[in-house]
């Protein structure tokens, strides 16, 4: 299990650039979530949520990662194999702005 003061959150957001090219990705992806998702989680990364939208060929997640590195090695398959495009931001969790929220605060006081 990942530490959550060693990472960082990531919402990840994809598109396919065609319809074709979603189509085309459906029997690999169902393959792989029917395998048990291997590289979901790996050292330093765990994809912890995904929801798709079939009919448009998106869909977003959300991810824990050491660096993005960890974030590009997991979206590298699906970038090369289906042409799918990605945008990834960094994001914190609402502990994450809870406990940032004062040194933020007192910043934006600064005369």
């Amino acid at each position: 299990m990942l530490c959550l003061n060693s990472v960082q959150h990531y919402l990840i957001v994809w598109t396919f650039p065609t319809v074709e090219g979603a189509w085309d990705s459906c029997p690999g992806f169902a393959d792989y979530i029917n395998a048990g998702g291997s590289g979901d989680k790996f050292e330093g990364f765990e994809l912890k949520y995904r929801v798709c939208e079939p009919v448009s060929g998106s869909g977003v997640a959300i991810a824990v990662a050491s660096d993005i590195g960890k974030v590009w090695a997991h979206l590298s398959p699906w970038i090369k194999t289906y042409g799918i495009q990605f945008e990834v931001k960094a994001v914190v969790s609402d502990a994450e702005f809870a406990a940032m929220w004062p040194a933020v605060e007192a910043a934006a006081a600064v005369d």
